[in-house]
C-alpha cells in the first residue's frame, strides 16, 4: 500500500462517525447523540460537517419558518470560530453557554421578577441570620451593606421594565442580572415553563454542544431533561471526551446519563499529534477507560521526555530555561530555545503569574472563591474598570495616539455622555475641559514611565468620575488615598480585604495579566489550554507549588505519595478521586503537543517517580532525565 493510500484511508477511517451524524440530524427520524472522541480527533470538523449537512438538507426551509440550528460553544474564540466556518450563516445560533442561556429567559421580565421576588428574601435571610451570629466588624459592616442593597434590589424589583445582562462580564445596577442568576433561571424555566418549552422546541429541532463535558451541570441536566420530555421532536447533539472534562462545575456522570437509546458515534483518529505523543496520550489513559487513537501515517516520529527532579530545586525557572535548551538538542529542534516558540504549561495559575510577573494582583483576587472564574477569565466585573477602561486609555497616550484615547472615552466615560457634556457647563466646549481634565488627571500618574498603583489610579477615577466605578469598589472611593493608611486591622471580610491588597499592586501587572487571561503569552494553565494545539508543549508538574491542594496530585498519580484517606474513601463510595483529576490534566495537556512534549516533574521522591513512569509505559529509560549537569 503507498503512503498516499494510507493517508487518503487516514482521512476517512471515521467517516461512519461523521455519516452516523448526519442520519441522526433529521426531521423525520431524530435522534440524539453523543459522539466519543478523543484529543485531535476533529471534533469540530465533525461539528461543522454536521451543520453543513443540515444547510444542504433543511436550509431554504429553516429560513422560511424561522427555525435555527442552536450551537453552544464553551468560549468565545470556539464561537468565533464555528462562525467563521459555517461563513456566519444565520441559520445557525452559534453562542456561549451564558450568551444562549439568555437567550431563553431575555425579555421574560414578568418571570424573572417573579423568581427575584421568591430567591431575594431567602439571600436577605440568610444574611441576616449571620449578622446576627456576628460580632461588630468589617465582614458585618459588608453583610449590612449587602442587605441594604438587596432589600433596595427586591423594593425595585416592580419599577424594572427590562433586565439586563451581558455575557462577557460588566453587569452593573440593578437591573443587571449575574450569571448565576441566568444560569439558574434558564435551567429552571426549561423544565417548568411549558411555554418557553414550545418556544425552543419550535425554534430549534436540533441543538447541538460543543465541549459538553465541561457545560455547567444545571444546563446540561435541564437540557437532557428537555430531550427526554421532547424525543422523537428535538436532537440533542453533544460533542465532546469525558477524560477531558476539566472543570468540577460539569456533569460529572454525563456519559452515564445519556440514555441507551441515543446514538454514540466514536472516533479512533488523532490528526494532531506525531505518533510518540499519541502512544503517550494513550499509556496515560490506560488506567483510566483504555481508549487508544490511531496516529496518521504521515505523523510518525515525534517526541516524548520527561525531566524529574528534586521538589528543592532552586530558580525552578532557570532550571525550565537549561530543559528548553537540551530539548533543542535533544530533538534538534532550535525553536525550544526561544520560550515564546514553547507553550509552558502549569497546574495552577499563580505559578504563571509568578513567572511572568503579575503576582501581586494574583494573590490579592484569586483566593476569593466568588471572584476566581471571572479573574481567571478576565470577565471580573470591577477587574475590568482597570483592563478594558484605564488600560487602553493608557496604552493610547503612550503610543500618541489621540484619536485612540477619544475612542476610549466616547464609549466608557459617563462624562461623554450628552446630558454631562450640558450639566458641565453652559456649551459643549465647557464640558470636554472637563473631560480632559479628568483624563489629564488620570494620566499624570504615568508620567515619565511612572507605576501607580491601582488604588492611586483608583482614586483619581472616583475623584474626577472619568469613569463608573462597579458596586463592588464603591465602599472604597470616599475622596481618601487609597493604601496601608486605608487599610483596616480587623478587615474580616474576605473580599474587601482582596480589594485592599489589590490596590497595593502596580498598575504595570494589569497588561501583564490582561495577556494572560487572553492566552496571548508563552504560559497557560492546563484547564486553559483545552481545544488548542502548539509545536512544542512544556507541562509544569510541581505539587509543592500548589496552592490548592488535594484537587489534583501529581505525586500521587506518579507513586512518590500514598492515597489519602479521602481517596481511599472516594474509591470505596466510587467517587472521583485526584489520581482521576490529576490523569485528566495531564492528558489534555500532553495531547496539545503537536511535535514535541515535555513533562517536568518536581518530586520529594524522583527516584520512585522514574520507576512509575517506566513501569506505566509512559516513557522509555532514554526518555528519563534526572540530571541537567
Amino acid at each position: 500500500m503507498t503512503a498516499a493510500q494510507d493517508t487518503l484511508d487516514d482521512e476517512i477511517r471515521d467517516a461512519p462517525a461523521d455519516e452516523q451524524i448526519r442520519r441522526s440530524l433529521s426531521l423525520v427520524d431524530p435522534r440524539s447523540f453523543f459522539l466519543y472522541a478523543g484529543a485531535g480527533s476533529g471534533k469540530t470538523r465533525s461539528l461543522k460537517d454536521a451543520l453543513n449537512s443540515v444547510l444542504e438538507e433543511y436550509g431554504e426551509m429553516f429560513r422560511r419558518r424561522g427555525r435555527q440550528v442552536g450551537v453552544i460553544t464553551y468560549t468565545n474564540a470556539a464561537r468565533d470560530e464555528i462562525l467563521r466556518r459555517v461563513k456566519h450563516d444565520p441559520v445557525f445560533h452559534v453562542a456561549t453557554i451564558h450568551s444562549f442561556a439568555w437567550t431563553l429567559i431575555e425579555g421574560r421580565t414578568i418571570d424573572i421578577r417573579r423568581w427575584l421576588a421568591a430567591r431575594l428574601p431567602t439571600e436577605i435571610a440568610e444574611l441576616e441570620e449571620a449578622q446576627a451570629k456576628g460580632r461588630a466588624s468589617k465582614a458585618s459592616e459588608e453583610r449590612a451593606r449587602k442587605i441594604e442593597s438587596k432589600r433596595a434590589r427586591l423594593q425595585d424589583l416592580k419599577n424594572i421594565n427590562v433586565f439586563t445582562y451581558n455575557p462577557t462580564g460588566d453587569n452593573f445596577g440593578r437591573d443587571a442580572l449575574s450569571h448565576e442568576e441566568v444560569i439558574s433561571m434558564s435551567s429552571e424555566f426549561l423544565t417548568t415553563k411549558p411555554t418557553l418549552q414550545k418556544i425552543v422546541l419550535s425554534r430549534y429541532p436540533f441543538l447541538l454542544i460543543d465541549e459538553s463535558q465541561d457545560t455547567l451541570r444545571p444546563l446540561m441536566e435541564a437540557l437532557l431533561s428537555f430531550e427526554e420530555t421532547y424525543q422523537g421532536r428535538f436532537v440533542l447533539g453533544l460533542f465532546g471526551d469525558t477524560m477531558q472534562r476539566i472543570y468540577p462545575h460539569g456533569k460529572m456522570d454525563l456519559a452515564e446519563a445519556v440514555p441507551e437509546r441515543w446514538n454514540r458515534p466514536a472516533k479512533v483518529m488523532n490528526h494532531r499529534s506525531r505518533e510518540r505523543i499519541i502512544r503517550l496520550a494513550n499509556a496515560i489513559r490506560a488506567d483510566a477507560d483504555g481508549w487508544e487513537q490511531r496516529a496518521r501515517s504521515d505523523r510518525s516520529g515525534g517526541y516524548a521526555f520527561t525531566y524529574i527532579l528534586p521538589t528543592t530545586t532552586a530558580d525552578k525557572p532557570a532550571t525550565e530555561a537549561k530543559i528548553r535548551e537540551d530539548l533543542a538538542k535533544r530533538t534538534e529542534d532550535a525553536s525550544w530555545n526561544d520560550p515564546n516558540a514553547v507553550k509552558t504549561l502549569t497546574l495552577e495559575h499563580h505559578m504563571a503569574a509568578a513567572r511572568l510577573g503579575f503576582e501581586a494582583v494574583f494573590n490579592a483576587l484569586d483566593p476569593v472563591p466568588s471572584y476566581r472564574t471571572g479573574f481567571r477569565d478576565g470577565t471580573l466585573a470591577p477587574l475590568r474598570l482597570f483592563t478594558e477602561r484605564v488600560l487602553p486609555l493608557v496604552e493610547a497616550s503612550r503610543a500618541g495616539d489621540p484619536y485612540g484615547v477619544m475612542a476610549v472615552l466616547r464609549e466608557h466615560s459617563p462624562l461623554m455622555s450628552k446630558a454631562a457634556l450640558r450639566t458641565a457647563g453652559s456649551s459643549t466646549a465647557a464640558g470636554m475641559k472637563t473631560v480632559r481634565d479628568a483624563t489629564s488627571a488620570l494620566l499624570k500618574l504615568f508620567d515619565n514611565d511612572a507605576d501607580p498603583r491601582c488604588g492611586d489610579v483608583l482614586s483619581v477615577i472616583s475623584g474626577t468620575r472619568l469613569f463608573a466605578i462597579p458596586e463592588a469598589l464603591t465602599e472604597f472611593t470616599h475622596g481618601e488615598t487609597l493604601g496601608p493608611s486605608s487599610m483596616v486591622a480587623d478587615d474580616r471580610d474576605q473580599r474587601s480585604a482582596a480589594w485592599r491588597a489589590f490596590f497595593e499592586a502596580p498598575f504595570s501587572e494589569i497588561p501583564t495579566y490582561k495577556e494572560y487571561v487572553a492566552d496571548r503569552s508563552p504560559y497557560g494553565t492546563h484547564q486553559g489550554v483545552k481545544g488548542l494545539e502548539f509545536p512544542r508543549v512544556m507541562v509544569i508538574a510541581d505539587d509543592a507549588s500548589m496552592r490548592f491542594k488535594g484537587a489534583a496530585s501529581y505525586e500521587k498519580l506518579l507513586g512518590a505519595k500514598p492515597p489519602s484517606d479521602t481517596d481511599k474513601k472516594n474509591v470505596r463510595d466510587g467517587k472521583e478521586t485526584s489520581y482521576d483529576r490529576t490523569r485528566r490534566l495531564l492528558y489534555v495537556t500532553c495531547t496539545r503537543a503537536e511535535e514535541s512534549v515535555a513533562l517536568v516533574i518536581y518530586s520529594d521522591a524522583p527516584n520512585s517517580v522514574s520507576e512509575t513512569v517506566q513501569k506505566k509505559g509512559w516513557f522509555t529509560a532514554e526518555e528519563v532525565i534526572t540530571s541537567l549537569d
